[in-house]
């Protein structure tokens, strides 16, 4: 009674140092015990995770898709091991979000200027329902005319003209000033309606309406490395090979081929 314990507790103490020993009075951790993993494992993880600079959770279906069978708390303990990612001490509950999208490619292309770190200025046209970069290009100026010659080379090579164009309302896509019908004469406006274009600029100071194209600028800002040579070679793995969870881990090229055929 003085060590606050029932009897049960000190029989069954008593019963485990009968069949182990001292080996029964040492402490336990509680949990799983610990696996050592596999070093040829380890190796294929990092190996991937080079090729694909991602997160645990997309490796893992990488990973499933080439036919490893293993479970994504391995190959994060992996990505820990080697500083790939940070462990999550307290784990939090994914966060609910709704996400709109177009149910069909092509219905809606995204654009805006993004800086890159040499001081270029980078745009591109994003389809909203597959996430395939339809064109892009790199300049020094982030003017109209540049976003116009990127438009008309996106339109020329895939051979489609997008129902709707969303952008920011930056001076190069829209004129801020405007008569009280609402019309104003802006080049990239008028480009717009003459190839039949209807231009749906994102709502001031809200660029959730444009969050396709925002996600792109944070991909580019994080994994445009050294492992690309120029940015139309980061574009070609981003389409070919870049899988992505908002599309169901598919590449933007299979999907926008799936739903195109």
């Amino acid at each position: 009674m003085a060590q606050k314990i029932s009897r049960v507790s000190v029989w069954n103490i008593r019963r485990a140092f009968k069949k182990f020993g001292n080996d029964a009075l040492k402490d336990r951790t509680c949990g799983r015990p610990v696996e050592q993993l596999n070093p040829r494992f380890c190796k294929i993880v990092v190996k991937n995770w080079q090729e694909q600079r991602c997160g645990a959770r997309k490796l893992h279906v990488i990973l499933r898709r080439k036919g490893y069978g293993v479970s994504l708390r391995k190959i994060s303990k992996v990505m820990v091991a080697n500083g790939f990612q940070k462990p999550c001490i307290k784990r939090r509950k994914p966060r609910k979000y709704r996400r709109y999208e177009w149910p069909l490619p092509n219905l809606m292309w995204h654009t805006d200027w993004y800086e890159l770190d040499d001081g270029q200025w980078l745009i591109p046209y994003i389809d909203d329902c597959t996430r395939r970069v339809m064109g892009c290009g790199v300049f020094e100026h982030a003017t109209t005319r540049n976003a116009l010659t990127v438009l008309y080379k996106a339109i020329a090579d895939n051979g489609v003209v997008p129902l709707y164009l969303n952008s920011d309302r930056g001076t190069q896509f829209y004129a801020n000033t405007r008569d009280k019908k609402g019309n104003a004469k802006h080049e990239f406006e008028q480009a717009l309606e003459m190839l039949g274009i209807d231009f749906r600029p994102s709502r001031p100071r809200h660029p959730q309406t444009n969050g396709k194209n925002e996600r792109w600028n944070g991909i580019v800002a994080r994994e445009y490395d050294d492992r690309f040579r120029s940015i139309d070679h980061f574009v070609r793995w981003y389409n070919s090979k870049r899988v992505s969870e908002a599309i169901d881990y598919q590449t933007p090229d299979d999907k926008y081929r799936r739903m195109t055929k």
